[in-house]
């Protein structure tokens, strides 16, 4: 199971890692008070007819009960100013409970996030994440994690 568990996640990050244009990490506390780990890769784009060049992610997410979730979706940025920016994404993935059950295995992701860029390449955000099944199964308590995120884009 950990074998097919980790080719999973290889499989979903490493090709998305190859064509990435930015790196964030994140660490976080959830509403409980267990804490949590985030690693997403983006690639920059615009929303346009052409489907392929839209702004796309992929991201995992392990928290101390050893939980994790990987997935694939489309983010953006806004920008508020040249130094301030809002940021958005929406993930559908694959959740793995370890100790906390959220109601099935496939969960989506959405977040929201408010960031100040310390340099040309560089920034730092706060983001609150919520993951949900959508009701997808009888039970959905869902997941919430608050994460401070370093933002490396290349």
């Amino acid at each position: 199971m950990v074998v097919s568990r980790f080719v999973l996640i290889v499989a979903c990050i490493f090709p998305c890692a190859i064509f990435a244009q930015g790196v964030i990490v994140g660490a976080g506390l959830d509403p409980d008070g267990g804490g949590g780990m985030v690693l997403e890769y983006h690639k920059g784009g615009e929303f346009s007819e052409e489907v392929r060049d839209w702004p796309w992610a992929t991201a995992m997410r392990f928290d101390a009960d050893s939980d994790f979730w990987v997935g694939v979706g489309l983010h953006q940025q806004l920008n508020l100013s040249d130094s301030f920016f809002v940021e958005a994404s929406f993930m559908p993935g694959y959740y793995n409970p370890e100790d906390t059950d959220l109601g099935g295995n496939i969960h989506f992701r959405s977040l929201v996030g408010f960031g100040f860029r310390s340099g040309v390449q560089s920034a730092f955000s706060i983001s609150v994440d919520h993951l949900s099944n959508g009701g997808l199964t009888s039970s959905n308590p869902g997941s919430e994690l608050i994460s401070l995120r370093y933002i490396y884009n290349y």
